[in-house]
């Protein structure tokens, strides 16, 4: 007969499956479900790339902090100004672990230690004004990046992306060197377009959208590259990819699953690709940087799951929505009053209030399973001046508060609201969870004080704040906070970045 302490440790065998034997990977007293289909040319670490995978999740299966206590510490490093995301190595022959930080001006190397962060290294961009600092176009243009299975770091800017790896391979203490640049063909881009989205596909190609609608692949060398444009529609958020070929990247006008056949882009469904319409509002007010949607593209299930595309609309009162990815299914029929058969899903987000009108998210959904987690952005009072309502959205009279969470039933094909925070304040930062510690993380505020907060992912409960700085170098600007290492949460800042680690 089995003995039911064997039955148990079978089953956390077979969930625990595929992930690397690190002292991050355990997941605590939770069961997980696994992550999704993991992209192995991805550095294999903690947080590769913005938004933690391919699928844009930002849903970790490592674990964060559960609270806090007297030996609970923190880490700010001024410098690499405008950081939106940090994304760690693979294992050094050391076995350590660099942090590669692209910021507005510069790239910066650091490492976890237990005294907090240290700069290893830094190098200057290609082309940087002082004024940089203050341009959301110039900002969002390197906002997003990886690392990838050979420990090179891939950044964009303009209409070029940037490869830049150790002067000395293997050694984590070395110098940082540019080894190679890609540019876009003048005659695909104009030299006033900007990359302002980018992911690594399943097959180790670098994808990237434009603000001026180019969505390409490049292989990491830069021997080769395809291209397709979608109409010259504005994008101006990231994208994500799937192991079958899909790039999904989101413009001011429709979604879009651009199919890389191995051989071209496409959008034509015989090929796998699709076009579909959804309401794209003005585009006005907030923190919200175009017109349309105001998050990227995030992907929800795999394997036998529902397979879906979420993305929040530009609908005055904001609207979570679904899409099918692949096929619709045969028996789907249209929800009446969306605008496309493929839309699964189209609800309001109200934060709490059913008597809302308005709502806004700037910030990509956080997905784990078929939850959603939608932030508020809408601002109290705003200037109409994006670098005005960012620098004030700390200010606890103007500061948003607020946080919804989703969850599609795939039985009835629904999706519900299943819990509100309306207490919590996360401005402007991009949330992270993690599956091992059951929590929702992000840079919030609270009395004017920027903290690092975490919510109960099922209960949307507050769990912890732990304060930060009233500083304005700790005003998170549009940063993703993630799970770092050793139970840990990294953000950029305005000025810097900041780190909490729970001992």
């Amino acid at each position: 007969m089995n003995k039911p302490h064997v039955i148990l440790a079978a089953v956390l065998l077979t969930l625990l499956i595929g992930c690397k034997k690190d002292k991050q990977a355990s997941s605590g007293n939770f069961v997980v479900n696994p992550d999704p289909p993991k992209n192995t040319f991805l550095a294999d670490s903690p947080w590769p790339i913005t938004h933690y995978n391919s699928y844009a999740q930002a849903s970790s299966m490592y674990p964060g902090p559960t609270g806090v206590s007297e030996q609970t510490r923190k880490s700010f490093r001024s410098g690499a100004t405008g950081l939106i995301t940090m994304a760690v190595s693979g294992l050094y022959p050391d076995d350590k672990r660099a942090i590669w930080c692209g910021s507005t001006t510069e790239v910066v190397k650091c490492i976890d230690e237990p005294t907090g962060f240290r700069i290893i290294a830094s190098i200057p961009k290609e082309g940087v004004n002082p004024g940089d600092v203050f341009s959301t176009e110039n900002a969002t243009s390197g906002a997003y990046t990886f690392v990838d299975r050979d420990n090179i770091f891939f950044s964009p800017r303009g209409v070029k992306i940037y490869a830049y790896g150790d002067q000395e391979p293997g050694n984590i203490e070395s110098p940082i060197t540019l080894l190679r640049t890609f540019t876009i063909p003048a005659n695909i881009a104009a030299s006033d377009d900007r990359i302002v989205g980018m992911n690594l596909t399943y097959d180790g190609l670098v994808a990237f959208a434009t603000a001026g609608g180019v969505v390409g692949v490049v292989d990491r060398i830069f021997s080769f590259s395809s291209f397709i444009n979608l109409n010259n529609e504005e994008i101006s958020n990231s994208i994500a990819c799937d192991e079958d070929g899909g790039i999904y990247v989101v413009t001011a006008k429709k979604m879009y699953r651009v199919q890389w056949t191995g051989a071209e882009l496409s959008i034509d469904e015989s090929k796998g690709g699709w076009s579909a319409s959804y309401e794209t509002g003005s585009g006005s007010g907030g923190i919200r940087l175009g017109a349309g949607s105001g998050s990227t593209p995030t992907l929800m299930g795999y394997g036998t799951q529902d397979k879906l595309v979420v993305l929040t609309d530009g609908q005055d009162l904001m609207h979570v929505v679904l899409m099918w990815r692949d096929k619709i299914p045969s028996d789907w029929e249209q929800i009446s009053g969306t605008l496309d058969r493929r839309i699964a899903a189209q609800i309001p987000v109200t934060f709490g209030n059913p008597s809302a009108t308005k709502s806004l998210s700037e910030q990509s959904p956080c997905v784990r399973d078929y939850g959603v987690l939608i932030v508020n952005n809408e601002l109290k009072g705003g200037t109409g001046n994006r670098i005005g309502d960012l620098l004030l959205s700390g200010n606890p009279n103007n500061a948003p508060r607020g946080v919804e969470k989703f969850v599609w039933e795939p039985q009835s094909r629904k999706l519900r609201s299943v819990w509100v925070n309306k207490d919590i304040s996360w401005p402007n930062g991009i949330p992270c969870m993690s599956a091992a510690s059951n929590m929702a993380y992000c840079v919030g505020q609270n009395n004017g004080v920027w903290n690092f907060s975490a919510v109960d992912w099922t209960t949307g409960q507050l769990v912890f704040r732990y304060p930060l700085s009233s500083r304005l170098d700790h005003n998170s600007g549009y940063a993703s906070t993630q799970v770092g290492i050793g139970k840990s949460l990294y953000s950029g800042t305005l000025f810097g970045f900041v780190g909490m680690w729970e001992e």
